[in-house]
């Protein structure tokens, strides 16, 4: 329902050309931009809801049971749904403990890595950076640094860099 909701705002903006705001309502709320609606088809669903409202209220019913008058129309909690606390009681304990681990700094991009994908048979992976560099490395010389059982001296992981790689 809220999806229809924002839909039917972001065609209602754009439909009073108040493109930038139909943009940026549908960038915060992730709805599609391009949604073909009828022209003023919330106004119309507005004009509907307000109608059937008042001859609610003349036959001497209160609002809708989806809607909280209380609270200027806004939705309510949908049918079929339970409420979740997440309040937390003050309770002291032992804190989690995390596993130890040894990091050792195997090779860098001058910027940041931006991408990473494994050879088919998991030998080799190659790391692409903001630097327009990519790295190419042997998973068994990684494993052997970071093991520091390399008897034939310490291993180079990185078998060659590529520069300048804008695509």
């Amino acid at each position: 329902l809220l999806r229809q909701v924002n839909a039917l705002i972001v065609a209602h903006l754009r439909d009073q050309n108040l493109t930038q705001a139909a943009a940026a309502v549908a960038a915060a709320t992730m709805t599609p931009k391009a949604d073909a609606s009828l022209p003023n088809h919330l106004l119309r669903l507005v004009a509907k809801g307000l109608a059937a409202e008042r001859e609610e209220a003349a036959r001497g019913g209160g609002a809708p049971p989806a809607f909280d008058s209380a609270g200027g129309g806004g939705l309510a909690r949908p049918l079929g749904t339970s409420a979740v606390d997440f309040s937390v009681q003050n309770v002291r304990g032992p804190s989690k403990t995390f596993p130890k681990h040894e990091t050792r700094h195997i090779s860098d991009h001058k910027n940041v890595a931006r991408c990473a994908k494994f050879s088919p048979d998991g030998k080799h992976f190659a790391t692409g950076s903001g630097d327009t560099s990519i790295k190419f490395f042997e998973v068994s010389k990684i494993k052997q640094t970071m093991l520091g059982d390399s008897k034939e001296g310490p291993g180079r992981p990185v078998v060659r860099t590529f520069y300048d790689h804008v695509q």
